[in-house]
């Protein structure tokens, strides 16, 4: 507090010291805000999963490699609770990635503050699970392409998706599914990437 004469008039000589205590705990607030709002943001990134950063870069082109190796170049369009779908710059129709199988994700630099900063625009589609897609893909008698985590492909129409695997009849792309002499059956934990030409799961 200010010492005051008898006049009732403060001693202007105390000044500074008052200013410079003042600005001392200005400054000392703005580092415990800094800091506050600093932690406040590393908490919320490290709760940011793979697929939080990935379902807002719609539109982004981006590589995904997969545990088999393989490499996507997509154009993302969206991602369901554990799968990401995009364009596929190599090779004609649509690929879905499997989350869990992604080894490395190529984000662009200028796609990268907007993937950190995670909110859905799509929290119907987080729902849907690849088995949803699947079944989907199957009702419609869907062509495609599959890859596993091993590294193993095959092609031909998918016939029908259970909780955990699905029935596919093998044959060329370019043959019909009547052409099929035998049918495989799945894990669906053993998929990594399905490509098809049916780009109705992009409406899903």
């Amino acid at each position: 507090m200010r010492k005051l004469y008898a006049r009732g008039m403060p001693d202007s000589r105390w000044d500074p010291l008052f200013e410079d205590l003042e600005q001392q705990f200005a400054s000392e607030r703005e580092l415990v805000h800094g800091a506050l709002a600093g932690e406040s943001e590393r908490a919320r990134i490290a709760a940011l999963t793979l697929r939080d950063r990935l379902s807002v870069l719609g539109g982004a082109r981006v590589t995904i490699r997969d545990a088999s190796g393989e490499a996507h170049r997509l154009v993302l369009r969206g991602a369901g609770s554990d799968w990401v779908v995009g364009e596929d710059e190599g090779a004609r129709g649509i690929t879905l990635v499997r989350i869990e199988t992604i080894d490395e994700v190529r984000i662009p630099a200028d796609a990268r503050a907007a993937s950190l900063a995670g909110a859905d625009p799509d929290p119907l589609r987080a729902r849907m699970g690849l088995g949803f897609v699947l079944r989907a893909l199957a009702r419609r008698r869907a062509v495609v392409a599959l890859g596993t985590v091993r590294g193993a492909r095959c092609t031909g129409t998918l016939a029908r998706a259970g909780a955990d695997h699905l029935d596919i009849a093998l044959h060329d792309r370019g043959s019909a599914a009547n052409e099929s002499r035998e049918e495989a059956t799945i894990a669906m934990g053993a998929i990594a990437w399905i490509r098809t030409s049916d780009r109705s799961v992009m409406e899903l």
